[in-house]
């Protein structure tokens, strides 16, 4: 509108300014046709021309209005609709945020297809619909998704990976995150994702293949890690005196040398290999190396109870800790437990109640009750008293 006045003032402008320089020398303008004609002054017909032009323009203007009229009622409508489509979007995403799952659902999906990224919104559908149990309408959107935008392969696929975890379709999303994988090897949240799909599906041995990478990328924090890896390594080894326990070395050697000094680690691989019958001298010298390596109590205590060929020998290597350690409960009760095994009842006894002189324990109460009730010791009424204290100590700890 200001263009127009502006021109308006600009057109008045000239034309005063024409007028004014004809007006000493009027002249004439002649305009004749057939045996018609007209004559009139030159100002007034440079007025009539610049009229006559206007009307002209206006016209002409008018005529393109009319012809675009359609085309701009759709515009405008069509403008309407992105905007409602708009508005739609994103009351569906705070209704999705809120919990209103039904009602999120509907706004996402209406007008869709005027929606700035009909990708998100068939996404957010998606979860929408999984959160209201309705799982094949949800694999429905995530169609219409790839539909929208099959470039978004990655997008769609890991949304997908996602709900069908959280709805326990683990196989399927084995599938989905499986096959991401070799389109995107390098995605570090299609692996985070994986390993909590082999951890469900209890898959030990393909998830310590993945987990140097997963470690390397620090894809989880170091507790959540190491809880991963330990239960991975413990499910290895089951796994593998299930199905091959003649590989059970072979299995113990594909572990990161950094668990073979983890003694919860240790402690159960020799557990497993100890019940299938594996060569009892290697795991000793497992054990032994762990704990000269690091005092551990809990090792030293699994020491005491294991049984190998040359008990001698074995004794000879806790007296030799004894010197290095001194009187640990843990370690005079291990001292007992391998006597027994022995025969060395007395130097069991000593042992036994060093023990108990060093710290009570439910533990070496019993083992030097049991030891007195034998028949070469013959001290039923000492050993009552140590079944006692055990039992006591035993009830204090809710054992």
């Amino acid at each position: 509108m200001v263009k127009f006045i502006i021109g308006l003032l600009i057109l008045v402008i000239a034309l005063l300014l024409a007028v004014l320089a004809v007006q000493k020398d009027p002249g004439f303008v002649l305009i004749k046709y057939a045996d018609y004609s007209l004559e009139t002054s030159l100002a007034f017909g440079i007025v009539a021309v610049v009229i006559a032009g206007l009307v002209i323009q206006l016209l002409l203007r008018l005529l393109m209005a009319i012809w675009r009229l359609p085309r701009t009622l759709r515009k405008r409508k069509e403008k309407r609709r992105i905007d409602k489509s708009r508005r739609l979007s994103n009351q569906g995403l705070i209704d999705l945020a809120e919990g209103r799952f039904a009602q999120a659902e509907t706004s996402l999906l209406k007008l869709v297809q005027y929606a700035d990224n009909p990708l998100l919104n068939y996404l957010a559908a998606a979860r929408a619909a999984q959160l209201q149990g309705k799982y094949d309408q949800r694999d429905n959107y995530l169609k219409d998704a790839h539909e929208a935008k099959p470039e978004a392969v990655i997008a769609i696929g890991v949304t997908q990976g996602e709900l069908q975890l959280a709805s326990k379709q683990t196989e399927r999303a084995l599938a989905t995150l499986t096959h991401l994988r070799t389109i995107m090897p390098k995605h570090d949240y299609i692996l985070k994702l994986l390993v909590r799909v082999y951890l469900q599906l209890e898959e030990w041995t393909t998830l310590s293949e993945l987990l140097p990478e997963v470690r390397k990328k620090k894809l989880f924090d170091e507790a959540r890690m190491k809880d991963i890896e330990l239960k991975a390594y413990v499910g290895l080894l089951d796994e593998t005196a299930l199905t091959d326990p003649d590989s059970l070395d072979k299995a113990w050697a594909k572990i990161p040398k950094d668990y073979h000094a983890n003694t919860d680690l240790i402690l159960y691989y020799i557990d497993v290999a100890q019940r299938n019958g594996q060569d009892m001298r290697a795991l000793e010298q497992i054990l032994v190396k762990s704990i000269n390596q690091k005092w551990d109590a809990k090792a030293v205590e699994f020491y005491g109870g294991l049984e190998v060929e040359d008990a001698s020998g074995q004794l000879a290597v806790a007296e030799k800790w004894l010197q290095e350690y001194g009187n640990s409960d843990v370690l005079l009760l291990a001292l007992g437990r391998i006597c027994i095994r022995l025969k060395l009842w007395g130097k069991a006894q000593s042992y036994l109640e060093a023990s108990i002189g060093a710290k009570p324990t439910a533990q070496n109460c019993l083992e030097l009750a049991d030891l007195l009730t034998r028949e070469e010791l013959g001290q039923a009424e000492k050993a009552g008293q140590y079944y006692q204290q055990g039992l006591h100590l035993c009830l204090r700890a809710k054992c």
